[in-house]
């Protein structure tokens, strides 16, 4: 295709002088150019006419487009030629497009918002509609703000219709990520063009112009695709899959063995109670052990439990603590009540071996010291607190299981699974509302002050 374009365009490529200025002026596409802006004085010429005759005289100096008119580049798999080139504004927003040309192709359109390049082409079939947008070649648009004015600042090279600065059309947008849709409307006409955004360098290398760093700080166009997106996706399917594992393993190690269940009773308000229960044979290296003991009959009293998980061979001891308390009584808020009576203690990476547990066991009573005197009469006088049954007892159920997970460590794990995809969303959403943060249209009294 190269090749076949080089010919064609030797070709076709006439030299001509323009009647204003009398500059060299090198018409590239012709029987297709309508209009021609001389690029050394800016007259607008008539392409139709075998003498170039003048629409519009300038005489000013013009300044030249990034990408030289001649320059011919590859894009999309095709070869195109840059024949025209035009300045365009919103009134905020200013973009620049050139006309691509290609003898069997026809015609493109190459945008640069100053940050990356679109290639663009006329729409043959018009979009189909739908509720918010449109769609077109089986993908969804939808609808980016309202219709806006758009005005030529700048023109030079030919065209294929009449063109001069100060041209104003109407333009809609339909955006998708990497694609967007312009309806453009001028008096009666209107044209559909589909914007497909290059990747960075594609249209720099393309035309032999410098290549511009990947920049994503800037205002996104409507249409350009979150750089995060990808992340975010693979983040999302990592997180997933490390969680399934989290959890196989998990539910692989929750399952416990009970290897002791004692009874034991300690006296209220007495003396501390040491027992020794036992055995308990741990038959995995580094295994976790869990004691609970369930206090019964707990009423405004604590009870403080020790224990001692000591090796028989080696005397090797894991100490660990419990309390077992249950409080109640009513203040100014009304009845309350507080207190875990059966807690639970667990000790990790408990090495092979039999085991003996020794537990010190003490329970005590408890007062409220908000609560009145009790009312009654009694050898002690009224209102006195009646004497503490010293023979009382409460019954402790000591449990030693062996086996079982940790949860501590699946949240650990969880959280930091976490963290890659909140972080790679945190950006794509933060991407996503710069790009869909539509600007203003612009004001024509802002154009017409530079007039």
């Amino acid at each position: 295709m190269t090749d076949t374009l080089t010919a064609s365009a030797q070709t076709s490529v006439r030299s001509l002088s323009c009647p204003n200025c009398g500059g060299t002026i090198a018409l590239r596409a012709a029987g297709s150019t309508v209009s021609i802006v001389c690029e050394h004085c800016g007259s607008t010429l008539d392409a139709t006419r075998p003498d170039l005759a003048v629409i519009v005289r300038a005489d000013q100096a013009l300044h030249k487009p990034l990408i030289p008119l001649g320059t011919r580049g590859t894009l999309g798999g095709s070869t195109w030629e840059a024949v025209g080139y035009q300045e365009r504004s919103d009134g905020e927003v200013a973009w620049s497009e050139y006309l691509l040309f290609n003898p069997y192709e026809g015609y493109a359109f190459l945008v640069d918002d100053g940050r990356r390049f679109s290639l663009g082409k006329l729409l043959t079939v018009l979009p189909g509609d739908r509720f918010g947008g449109l769609t077109e070649g089986g993908r969804n648009f939808d609808r980016f703000g309202e219709t806006y004015p758009v005005r030529t600042q700048f023109v030079v090279g030919e065209f294929y219709w009449r063109v001069r600065i100060a041209d104003r059309a109407m333009e809609t947008d339909y955006v998708r990520p990497g694609t967007m849709l312009v309806c453009e409307e001028s008096g009666n006409e209107r044209t559909w063009t589909a914007l497909e955004m290059q990747d960075w360098g594609a249209a720099e290398r393309a035309f032999g112009i410098e290549p511009r760093r990947a920049d994503y700080r800037g205002t996104p166009a409507p249409h350009e695709p979150s750089p995060y997106r990808a992340a975010w996706r693979d983040a999302r399917i990592l997180a997933l899959l490390a969680l399934a594992a989290c959890i196989v393993i998990a539910l692989g190690t929750a399952a416990s063995t009970r290897v002791l269940q004692r009874d034991i009773t300690i006296p209220v308000d007495g003396t501390t109670r040491n027992i020794v229960l036992g055995p308990i044979p741990v038959d995995v290296p580094r295994e976790k052990v869990r004691i609970q003991g369930r206090a019964g009959g707990l009423d405004n009293m604590w009870v403080d439990l020790d224990y001692s998980l000591v090796e028989r061979q080696s005397q090797q001891s894991y100490d660990a603590y419990g309390t077992a308390e249950y409080y109640h009584g009513r203040d100014s808020d009304g009845s309350w009540s507080e207190g875990n009576a059966e807690p639970t203690t667990g000790l990790a990476a408990i090495p092979r071996g039999t085991y003996d547990l020794v537990v010190e066991a003490s329970a005590h009573r408890w007062v409220d010291p908000k609560a009145q005197a009790s009312s009654y009469t009694s050898i002690f006088g009224t209102g006195s607190v009646v004497p503490e049954d010293t023979s009382a007892t409460l019954p402790v159920t000591i449990t030693v299981d062996r086996g079982g997970g940790f949860a501590g460590p699946f949240w650990l794990a969880l959280i930091a699974i976490l963290v890659w995809p909140l972080i790679a969303w945190s950006r794509h959403k933060t991407f996503e509302a710069r790009r869909n943060a539509v600007a203003g249209s612009g004001d024509d009294d802002d154009w017409d002050d530079d007039e």
